[in-house]
């Protein structure tokens, strides 16, 4: 199976926005001489703006159109960036819940054996998330119903799965998938994928930042509280140099295009939830 009929195939299991379809359909089907011909008509122009242009429409359409993102591959360039595509949306939507979903897929990383791992664990992690949401949202409705609401007014559970890459390099692949949850108060859950590309195994704290990994992350989280405090006056934190050293083995975090890692705490963990997601960055 050539990469043309490997794309076309990807394509019929997915189900793009539908405002992408003609779209979708002409580069599956490997009708690209319009595309090149646009494109060689905005490279002429001599300004700046273009060209920035059609960078900024390339990364859109290869986040949110797959069939885009499949052909890419075939281009080194833009296939070498780009390792995390958009492989499939749906929503599942009824009185109780309202489930909008966006599934990621690596690619391209030179292992296909680490490909199938990290995409089952994704697919895993987006099965149980939406299942707990339906769980939720048909056990909300049940309740409203019966402190006596009327079914006409039953608000329904909101969960949107979304992703975000936050470096993708030669050498790392990190991203973190987003379970943002609404109700009557909205909050963020999120999981981190952070891929050293050349041992093609996940990465560690420990082998990012050594054997004292544990005393670095908790004295930079320190000093980053105390100067936030300063600068923020009102602002608070819940959360005690001991509660950091008994947390850092469960930290989650994310690898910065710098290569720093960034710990990041959901929504409430550490701070007043109106405080939203707290990260900080662990210079080396």
């Amino acid at each position: 199976m050539n990469k043309l009929e490997e794309a076309k195939k990807v394509y019929e299991t997915i189900t793009p926005p539908m405002s992408y379809s003609l779209m979708v359909e002409r580069s599956v089907n490997g009708k690209v001489t319009e595309q090149k011909k646009a494109g060689h008509y905005r490279w002429c122009k001599p300004a700046m703006a273009s060209v920035a242009a059609v960078f900024v429409m390339c990364i859109i359409m290869l986040n949110t159109i797959p069939a885009f993102a499949s052909a890419a591959y075939e281009i080194p360039v833009i296939g070498d960036i780009a390792q995390v595509f958009t492989l499939r949306e749906y929503q599942l939507s009824n009185s109780a819940y309202d489930i909008q979903v966006e599934v990621p897929s690596i690619r391209n990383t030179g292992n296909t054996d680490l490909e199938k791992r990290v995409n089952n664990q994704i697919q895993d992690k987006i099965d149980q998330i939406v299942e707990s949401a339906k769980q939720r949202g048909m056990q909300a409705i049940d309740d409203q119903l019966a402190e006596g609401g009327k079914e006409e007014d039953l608000i329904p559970f909101h969960i949107m799965i979304t992703f975000e890459v936050k470096s993708s390099n030669e050498n790392t692949l990190s991203f973190v998938i987003n379970d943002t949850e609404s109700s009557i108060t909205s909050y963020t859950y999120q999981t981190f994928y952070n891929i050293d590309l050349n041992t093609h195994k996940d990465i560690t704290l420990s082998n990012n930042l050594g054997e004292d990994y544990s005393k670095i992350i908790v004295d930079s989280i320190q000093k980053q509280i105390a100067q936030r405090i300063q600068e923020h006056p009102d602002w608070s934190y819940t959360v005690t140099e001991t509660d950091l050293k008994e947390m850092v083995n469960d930290m989650k975090f994310y690898i910065n295009d710098v290569g720093n890692v960034v710990i990041s705490f959901d929504k409430g963990e550490i701070a007043p939830p109106p405080m939203g997601i707290q990260d900080f960055e662990i210079i080396k």
